[in-house]
């Protein structure tokens, strides 16, 4: 049975740490033989491991405490940033207090609605299109002046 390319790529990180059985890397070297392809996948894979590995200094030691310290930051909620500059930390200074008037402005728009929906307004039903205000007729009632001559009169 052949192994396609898909499996074989699936595999290779797996073979380079050494974690297939014999059965799993016995298909696998052969389609590495067959497939250049593949084979090339695999040498970049092993030279980002060597990479990695190189990079790794086996003598470096956290120092004593760290973990401990770590620890302690991460459940106090310390979210790992550096200390917020003095602008930042004047700004987050304010935001509270923006917060705070934002909600008192909002309570007071809230208490003034409320008082205004109990005031007085014109009813809807003693109201008719067809009654004409007592001021109004009386100037419909005057007669428009007109000169004669003038463009208005002689349209």
């Amino acid at each position: 049975m052949t192994m396609s390319c898909r499996d074989a790529i699936a595999l290779v990180s797996s073979y380079l740490d050494g974690e297939l059985s014999e059965a799993q890397a016995g298909p696998l070297r052969a389609h590495l033989l067959d497939c250049p392809d593949c084979r090339e996948e695999a040498k970049h894979e092993n030279a980002l491991k060597r990479w990695f590995q190189a990079a790794q200094d086996p003598h470096a030691e956290a120092p004593p405490g760290f973990a401990a310290r770590v620890a302690r930051r991460v459940f106090s909620g310390d979210r790992g940033l550096q200390a917020p500059s003095r602008a930042s930390s004047e700004a987050g200074s304010l935001l509270p207090f923006v917060l705070a008037l934002s909600a008192a402005a909002a309570v007071l728009l809230f208490i003034l609605s409320i008082a205004l929906q109990g005031r007085d307004r014109p009813a809807g039903e003693g109201l008719d299109a067809d009654e004409r205000a007592p001021w109004l007729e009386e100037h419909e009632r005057a007669p428009i002046p007109v000169e004669i001559g003038s463009e208005r009169g002689d349209r």
